[in-house]
């Protein structure tokens, strides 16, 4: 598990990636992870997640950027001190690689927030890492 304290903005996220041994196929290059996501409010201020932004780096440095609105087909709303948590997943070609980017969300007042996601690893148990 990974925790990211976004001290500017005042948002925890937590992300947990996992291998997905039954959606993968080593035997044609596919490696499923999934990774389960808490954004937790730590501010003063009711915030809504309005879109992300990742960009997914394979073995090979493939690079694919990943964007749009909200998170999972939602733009959820965090009051002060609420969590909400989603699960979502990437495949690659290659038993590992990593995720990092950003989510854009507004807040009460409509000022606009980036909140960083550094990057974390998406690793086959068996991979080199």
């Amino acid at each position: 598990m990974t925790i990211f304290k976004d001290y500017k903005n005042n948002i925890t996220v937590r992300v947990e990636p996992k291998y997905d041994e039954l959606k993968s196929n080593p035997q044609n290059s596919l490696y499923v992870f999934s990774y389960d996501v808490s954004i937790t409010n730590n501010s003063e201020h009711t915030i809504q997640i309005k879109r992300r932004s990742f960009i997914i780096t394979d073995a090979f440095f493939n690079i694919e950027y990943v964007e749009g609105d909200g998170v999972v087909g939602q733009t959820p709303v965090l009051k002060p001190g609420s969590t909400y948590n989603y699960i979502s997943f990437c495949p690659l070609k290659t038993s590992f690689g990593s995720m990092k980017g950003y989510y854009t969300a507004t807040d009460e007042f409509g000022n606009s927030l980036k909140i960083i996601i550094p990057e974390f690893v998406l690793a086959h148990p068996y991979s080199i890492q």
